[in-house]
């Protein structure tokens, strides 16, 4: 086993078959099944339409004045210009796929893969000319495991433009600094690096601008390169000076980027005490930002900030784009700065310097033009690829000083920061779903992956390739004896399997993650489920009709804005619709109707239905739900089915002695609770409530009181639901019904059935007898109200309208 990982080692060890390998890696993660996952909805779905709506959709009416804005009484632009270049890039690339690959989902995210598949390559090919072959594939593995490449290369949503076009501005740098040897080889390398930058400088600028796009790389190589200075010590000194003169270049072109932005984002004024606060004193004159728009930075830099950006705002989408690598980051950085290989120390400095401004840039971004995606991600991947390879290429030769001092340490760092991270990631899943957007976008709870919910993957494949690498750093032992002869495979074993989990980590994102979440944020499984459901006929025996009659498809009637999403994912032209009434009147209509409606719509038609059936057949939409008056092969997700009902529930296990009411509006009918339970287990809690008629109560025998003069329970009440004992089980309050309903829309005459799962807590936690209290209460800590107890036997009532309906063994 030993020898044939050593002989696939020295196979990938060529830099052609590696970097074959990088391409292949990055294209299987990378292209397959871009249409697969529907547009999330509203952010890529009106990103689309807007940039690229259908080719054959008719073209809404300009707005007078929008295709070319006219500047103000001082020439200043206070929109983007219709030739405006930067920052346009991810609009340009949506619309060329649109038009060059296909009017659908594929068409447009193409171009985006295709650009991140160019950034692996550079990005592979700094790390194969810095640190050899498998470095690179090393630096490719890595980086498509980062969720801010790979999710960013398949979602239109999307800034890769502008990593890609840093990746190969700095893989052009590096190389002009390190050209091949022999005059044949040094021209085609020099070819190579000059297309490099040329198409790096394009596409960085029209992705990020001058300063996210052009400033960062440029001004991080030049750094890197003590600003060309060692250029001229070394032709004073007649040694060879060629290598250092990428970096003047770089110096001179950064500085000269950073000069124009000045230009054209401040102006220079006398000083007076009518300047506005945000106002800077130079050389005598104040510098004051203009707010006009920039064609450098491609955008206008607002002369206030945006407070909603603090100064580390990127850090969260740094921790959580690039785990679990990025963490060993900072470690590879300065390992590379302490090497003896003067190539590594020039790669250790430019990737810091490089993600550092990228940092930098973002946040001044972000505080003054608005939001951005941090674009420093494949330097950290190269500086991971270079640093990994030469250790691991190391310790294969049998070089005793091959692993860093404080090694065990390191693992510890490692191991521990990805298991950190990775539980962040788990209670702040929204912040990993709304990486590329400013606004929030929940995470669906609902979504699973093997029985497992699908965020828990991400925990387990870092840890699994964090563990693995703390594993090889912590075991491998220099020496010849058996023990340590079996500490070195041990250690390499551990390596093979944290570059196996990552690259799962990386196939994960692709074909697990975004798919699972699009079926909950995309409206495209909604319509595919609407049509396999769609038919002319429910009759089999209408078969050979339905085979000889061209087929007329169930309406589907559409409340809400989708956009352009029914053009692309259904052949049926919908009926749009702007009321609740009108969708309700659809349901009722006697043929088969579909509809799609608002989640928050569902409770509001389930009372305007009264007693016509209809059924939710697919409720997977973390926005939309597909409803119908039919229930033919399929069955119905309503939950408001077996949760408000018009009839006394046929069964209740335990029900109380005496009457139970609350604040005269919500009688307690009784309840379903196990007696006995382990430490360590789920159990639900089952309440059966009818909602009363106050007034009825109080008439006159005979007097009749109408439904609509009854008050209503109003409100949004919360469930108090408290298990008492030795300790009190936590999680027992709760909205009712699943929060589908406020108490506030229930009716007189309802019967409300709510369930609520609990758990033990662990091992740990103490048995004995725990006391069942019930009740209902709003507001917040410290200013709880609970409904006052109207009614209730005195043995099971206390003093702050709590209602006790039963007692728990917990073993």
């Amino acid at each position: 086993m030993t020898l044939f990982l050593r002989r696939i080692s020295q196979w990938l060890g060529r830099w052609p078959i590696a970097l074959a390998t990088c391409c292949v890696l990055a294209g299987i993660v990378l292209l397959p099944s871009l249409g697969g996952p529907g547009l999330w909805e509203p952010q890529e779905r009106q990103l689309s339409d807007r940039i690229a709506p259908p080719l054959d959709a008719p073209t809404p009416p300009t707005p007078p004045g929008a295709s070319s804005p006219p500047p103000g009484d001082d020439a200043c632009l206070r929109a983007p210009p219709k030739d405006a270049a930067a920052r346009t890039l991810t609009p340009r690339a949506i619309q060329l796929g649109r038009d060059t690959f296909g009017d659908d989902d594929t068409g447009r995210r193409l171009p985006l893969a295709l650009l991140g598949l160019v950034t692996v390559l550079a990005a592979a090919g700094t790390a194969i000319r810095i640190g050899g072959a498998r470095a690179g594939i090393v630096t490719t593995v890595v980086l498509l495991a980062m969720p801010l490449l790979t999710l960013q290369s398949r979602m239109l949503t999307s800034e890769i433009g502008t990593a890609c076009g840093a990746s190969l501005i700095v893989f052009a740098l590096v190389g002009f600094s390190r050209l091949a040897r022999g005059a044949l080889w040094m021209a085609l390398d020099a070819a190579l690096c000059a297309i490099a930058l040329v198409a790096g400088l394009a596409l960085a600028f029209c992705g990020g601008g001058a300063l996210l796009g052009l400033v960062v790389p440029l001004g991080a190589f030049a750094a890197a390169g003590s600003l060309g200075v060692p250029l001229f010590v070394n032709l004073v000194q007649r040694r060879p000076a060629l290598s250092h003169l990428p970096a003047l270049l770089a110096a001179l072109a950064a500085a000269t980027l950073v000069a124009v932005l000045a230009y054209q984002l401040y102006d220079l004024q006398e000083l007076s005490s009518r300047l506005p606060p945000h106002s800077r004193e130079l050389f005598g004159q104040a510098v004051v930002p203009n707010g006009c728009w920039s064609s450098a930075l491609g955008a206008i830099w607002r002369p206030e900030d945006d407070l909603r950006f603090i100064y580390d705002s990127s850090f969260e989408q740094i921790a959580y784009g690039t785990f679990p690598w990025g963490i060993l980051a900072p470690i590879a950085m300065f390992g590379l700065l302490r090497a003896s290989d003067r190539g590594h120390r020039m790669i250790g400095a430019v990737t810091l310097a490089w993600a550092g401004a990228a940092w930098l840039a973002s946040e001044a971004f972000q505080r003054k033009v608005g939001f951005t995606i941090w674009a420093g991600f494949p330097a950290l991947a190269i500086a991971i690829g270079v640093w990994l390879d030469s250790l691991l290429v190391r310790r294969a030769s049998g070089d005793r000083d091959a692993m860093p001092s404080g090694a065990i340490l390191i693992a510890l760092f490692v191991g521990l920061a990805v298991l950190d991270l990775g539980k962040d990631m788990q209670s702040f899943a929204e912040k990993l779903t709304s990486l590329f957007v400013s606004d929030s976008i929940p995470y669906p709870t609902q979504a699973h992956l093997l029985g497992l919910p699908t965020k828990l993957w991400v925990l387990l494949l870092g840890m699994l390739a964090g563990t693995g690498f703390a594993l090889s750093m912590s075991l491998w032992r220099m020496g010849t004896d058996a023990t340590e002869r079996s500490m070195r495979k041990l250690a390499d074993v551990a390596t093979i399997v944290a570059l196996a989990a990552t690259i799962v980590l990386a196939t994960f994102w692709s074909f697990a993650w975004q798919p699972g979440l699009a079926v909950h944020l995309s409206s495209k499984e909604l319509f595919e489920t609407y049509n396999e459901l769609r038919d002319t006929s429910r009759d089999p025996a209408s078969l050979a009709y339905r085979n000889t009659v061209p087929p007329r498809h169930d309406p589907l009637v559409i409340m809400g804005d989708l956009g352009q999403a029914p053009h692309f994912y259904t052949d049926t032209k919908p009926e749009p619709v702007t009321s609740r009434d009108q969708v309700v009147a659809a349901l009722k209509r006697p043929n088969a109707v579909f509809a799609l409606a608002a989640q928050t719509e569902l409770c509001p038609i389930h009372r305007e239905m009264e007693d016509k059936p209809y059924y939710v057949v697919d409720d997977r939409n973390t926005r939309s739900l597909l409803l119908s008056n039919r229930l033919d092969g399929t069955e119905d997700k309503n939950p408001l089915a077996t949760m408000i009902v018009h009839a006394p529930p046929p069964s209740i296990p335990y029900r109380p002695k005496g009457r139970v009411v609350f604040d005269k509006k919500i009688e307690l009918l009784g309840w379903d609770i196990p007696k006995q339970i382990d430490r360590g287990d789920k159990f639900e809690v089952v309440t059966y409530f009818k909602i009363l008629c106050p007034e009825r109560d109080a008439a006159a025998p005979g007097a009749v009181i109408k439904d609509d003069k009854c008050s209503t329970v109003g409100g949004a009440w919360t469930i108090l639901l408290h298990v008492d004992g030795p300790l009190r089980l936590r999680d027992g309050d709760h909205k009712p019904i699943k929060d589908r309903c406020p108490t506030s829309t229930w009716k007189v005459g309802d019967y409300i059935i709510d369930r609520h799962t609990m758990s033990t807590g662990g091992g740990s936690f103490p048995a004995g007898r725990y006391e069942v209290w019930i009740g209902f209460f709003t507001g917040t800590s410290p200013n709880f109200r609970n409904m006052p107890v109207s009614a209730a036997p005195s043995d099971m009532r206390d003093t702050v309208d709590r209602v006790k309906i039963s007692t728990i063994t917990l073993e």
